[in-house]
């Protein structure tokens, strides 16, 4: 596969997000009762933050069962994830009622490649937050197994040409950082904020599940 249609693509993810909107909300209640204790800590851990890497305000201590939280919105992440990649790449049948995601082995293997995709894209920030579109760029080829771990598949080498992987990016993150961009420039407020924040959770689980298809479809018709 030399190139992945970019265009084509974006499409493919507004119209399956409109289409399928209904069963999205649904697949999302679980994640979010069980991230909400850790939301509604959210800006307390903010300003704590604040103080700490910017001298903002007063140093204070985390709110209690802080960790606790945290956890559960890890699992309540990874859950959403698994259940919008099943929704795109399986459809609705292996997706559980109100997307209920029980601790098993799939969940485990995907914990621990999602646990190591995370340290080496954000470990980059402490040097230079420019290196961690360059690090997440070489590293699609094995995010990809998350797709393919929360739909049962086993974990395999992805080769890609440099354009597929520069086409992921570009759908998965370009469309997200001109969103973000806009609303900056025209200063649209928090609450925008954090309301575009949420759609670009789902709009990079979709179009990156997407592109996987896409992939596994022309690298089987490739082999055949």
């Amino acid at each position: 596969m030399n190139k992945i249609p970019i265009k084509q693509t974006i499409l493919a993810t507004l119209a399956f997000s409109f289409s399928n909107w209904q069963k999205i909300l649904e697949v999302s209640i679980f994640p979010l009762l069980a991230a909400i204790p850790f939301i509604t800590i959210l800006p307390e851990i903010m300003v704590i933050l604040q103080a700490q890497l910017f001298g903002v305000g007063e140093a204070q201590e985390y709110p209690r069962f802080y960790e606790l939280y945290l956890i559960m919105f890890d699992y309540a992440y990874m859950a959403l994830m698994i259940n919008i990649y099943r929704l795109v790449v399986s459809g609705d049948q292996p997706v559980a009622r109100l997307g209920v995601v029980f601790p098993n082995l799939r969940l485990g293997r995907f914990f621990l490649l999602f646990l190591f995709l995370s340290i080496a894209t954000q470990f980059p920030i402490i040097i230079s937050p420019f290196l961690v579109p360059i690090i997440y760029f070489l590293l699609i080829p094995l995010s990809l197994n998350l797709v393919g771990l929360a739909n049962d598949a086993p974990y395999k080498k992805n080769k890609l040409s440099l354009s597929v992987q520069f086409g992921v990016l570009i759908i998965k993150l370009g469309v997200p950082a001109i969103l973000l961009g806009l609303i900056i420039l025209l200063s649209l407020g928090e609450f925008v904020f954090w309301g575009v924040m949420v759609l670009i959770i789902f709009w990079m689980a979709i179009s990156f599940a997407l592109c996987y298809k896409v992939i596994m479809a022309n690298n089987s018709a490739q082999i055949h």
